[in-house]
C-alpha cells in the first residue's frame, strides 16, 4: 500500500473547518489553562520554600539564644527536649562532635550530601523521596549543628503536578467532546441542507431546505434560499406552462395543416416537383407534431397527470424489443445496434420505459456515429441501462444541460429535425419512476446512463399481485 493514501486522508480530514475547530478548541483551552495556572503553581512553590526557610531560620534563632546564654550544655539540653517532645514531626536536629559522631538529635548519622561548612544551606533528597532542607553551623571546638526540616515542597510539587495534568487532560477531553458534538451537529445540519439543495439542482423544484424549531442563523439563511427557490419554481412553471400551452394550441392547426398537405399531395399526382415539395412539408409538419406531443407528455409527467402505471417490467426484454425495432434503421444508415442485456426487473410503466429507450436510441442515431451499444445490468439495488455511441460526443460543460428542454449543441452536431425535447422527456420519465439519468463522455462517443430502482425479488412485486 502506498503511503500517500493516509496522507491524503489526513489532509482531507484537516481540510474540513469543523475538524480544525474541533482540534483547535481544546488546544486553545489547554494553552489558556496552562498560561493561567502554571504561574500560580510557581508562586505557590516559592511561598512554600520561603515558609520552610523562615521556619528553619526562626528555629535557628531560638537555639542560638540558648547557646549564647547557656553554652553547649544548654544547647544539648534544649535539643534533647525538642527531640523527646517530638512536637514538630518535620523538624530535624543533629549535634555531633568534631569527628561527626552524633551526640544529640533525631538523626542517626550525618546525612549524605550535606556540606560540613559553617552557615551552609542545603537541600538533599532522602531515601524515601522527600526533601531535607536546612542549615549547618560549625560551633566552637569543632562541634557541628544541623537544623532542618522535612520540606513539604516535593510532596506539593508531586501532588500539584498530578492534579494540574489531570485537570488539563480532563479539560481537553471535555472541550474536545463538546466541540466534537457541536461540530457533528452542525455538520449534519449542513449535510442535510446540501442534500436538499442537490435535489433542487437535480430538478425537484418543489423541494425546500428544512428548518429547525430553533430559528437560528442557519434557519434564517435557509429561509432566504427557500424564497429564492420559490421564485425560481414560479419562473420555471411559467416557462413550462407557456411551452405546454403553445404545444397544446398548435397541435390542432398543425394536424389540420398535415391533412391539407396530404390532400394536396394526392391531388398533385401529375406534378412530381410539387408532390416532392409537399412531402417535404409533410415531414417537417410531422416533426413539429412529434415535438409538441413530447412537450405535452413532458408537461403531464411533471404535473403528475401522466404517472407510471406500476407493474413489474422486464427491462431486458423491453431493451431487446427496442433493438429489434431499430436494428433495420441502424443498418440502413450503415451502423450497428448491439445489446448486452442481463435479466433485470423494475417497477414502472412499460410504455413510458420503452419511450425512454426509443428516445435514447434515436438520439444516438441522430447525433452519434459508429456502433451503438445498449446495455442493461443489475448493480446492487438498482438496474442500470446505458445507450452509447461512438460519435463526437458532447463537451464536458454541456453534459448536464443535455436534459434541459430545447437545449441543443452547436448546429454542426445537431440534427435538423431535433428540437431538444427528447432527452428532457427521458429525464422526466426516469424521475417519475424514482430513478436518475446522466450523460458522460465515453471517449469516444456519448453514453447516456439511467438508473432505476430494482424490483424487489426480481419478479412481480408482492404489492402488485
Amino acid at each position: 500500500m502506498s503511503c500517500d493514501a493516509p496522507q491524503r486522508g489526513l489532509r482531507a480530514w484537516f481540510a474540513s473547518p469543523f475538524h480544525r475547530f474541533a482540534v483547535a478548541l481544546p488546544a486553545a483551552i489547554a494553552l489558556i489553562v496552562g498560561a493561567l495556572f502554571y504561574p500560580l503553581f510557581l508562586e505557590a512553590e516559592g511561598n512554600i520554600s520561603d515558609e520552610v526557610r523562615a521556619a528553619i531560620t526562626l528555629e535557628i534563632t531560638g537555639l542560638d539564644e540558648h547557646f549564647h546564654e547557656r553554652g553547649l550544655k544548654g544547647l544539648r539540653e534544649v535539643l534533647q527536649r525538642r527531640v523527646d517532645d517530638a512536637a514538630d514531626s518535620d523538624a530535624v536536629y543533629l549535634l555531633t562532635d568534631r569527628d561527626g559522631r552524633p551526640t544529640v538529635g533525631n538523626l542517626s548519622e550525618w546525612p549524605a550530601g550535606v556540606p560540613v561548612s559553617d552557615e551552609a544551606w542545603f537541600s538533599v533528597r532522602e531515601a524515601d523521596g522527600s526533601t531535607l532542607e536546612g542549615q549547618v553551623f560549625m560551633l566552637f571546638g569543632g562541634d557541628r549543628l544541623l537544623v532542618g526540616r522535612h520540606s513539604p515542597l516535593q510532596s506539593f510539587q508531586r501532588h500539584m503536578s498530578m492534579r494540574l495534568w489531570g485537570s488539563a487532560v480532563l479539560i481537553i477531553v471535555v472541550a474536545a467532546a463538546i466541540g466534537w458534538f457541536f461540530m457533528q451537529h452542525l455538520h449534519r445540519r449542513l449535510e442535510t441542507l446540501a442534500r436538499e439543495a442537490a435535489r433542487i439542482q437535480e430538478g425537484h423544484l418543489a423541494q425546500r431546505l428544512s428548518l429547525s424549531a430553533r430559528g437560528d442563523e442557519l434557519d434564517a439563511l435557509a429561509r432566504r434560499f427557500n424564497r429564492a427557490f420559490d421564485e425560481i419554481e414560479r419562473l420555471v412553471d411559467a416557462s413550462r406552462h407557456v411551452s405546454s400551452a403553445i404545444a397544446h394550441d398548435m397541435r390542432r392547426p398543425l394536424i389540420s395543416l398535415r391533412r391539407a398537405i396530404d390532400e394536396a399531395r394526392e391531388a398533385a399526382v401529375a406534378d412530381a416537383v410539387l408532390r416532392e415539395r409537399l412531402e417535404g412539408l409533410g415531414a417537417q409538419t410531422d416533426a413539429l407534431l412529434r415535438t409538441f406531443a413530447a412537450l405535452l407528455s413532458l408537461a403531464r409527467i411533471e404535473a403528475g397527470a401522466l404517472g407510471p402505471k406500476w407493474q413489474a417490467v422486464d427491462l431486458a426484454a423491453l431493451a431487446a424489443d427496442a433493438i429489434e425495432l431499430y436494428e433495420p434503421l441502424a443498418a440502413a444508415e450503415g451502423r450497428e445496434l448491439v445489446g448486452t442485456l442481463a435479466p433485470a426487473t423494475v417497477r414502472g410503466d412499460p410504455d413510458l420505459l420503452f419511450q425512454v429507450l426509443q428516445n435514447l436510441i434515436e438520439n444516438a442515431l441522430k447525433y452519434g456515429a459508429g456502433r451503438m451499444e445498449l446495455s442493461v445490468a443489475v448493480q446492487e439495488e438498482s438496474v442500470v441501462a446505458c445507450v452509447r455511441d461512438h460519435g463526437p460526443g458532447a463537451p464536458e460543460a454541456a453534459l448536464p444541460k443535455l436534459f434541459e428542454r430545447f437545449f441543443r449543441l452547436d448546429e454542426s452536431r445537431s440534427a435538423p429535425d431535433g428540437a431538444g425535447v427528447g432527452l428532457a422527456l427521458v429525464k422526466g420519465i426516469v424521475e417519475a419512476h424514482g430513478g436518475r439519468v446522466a450523460a458522460r463522455d465515453a471517449q469516444p462517443g456519448l453514453a447516456v446512463e439511467l438508473v432505476l430502482p430494482a424490483s424487489r425479488g426480481g419478479g412481480v412485486d408482492a404489492d402488485l399481485v
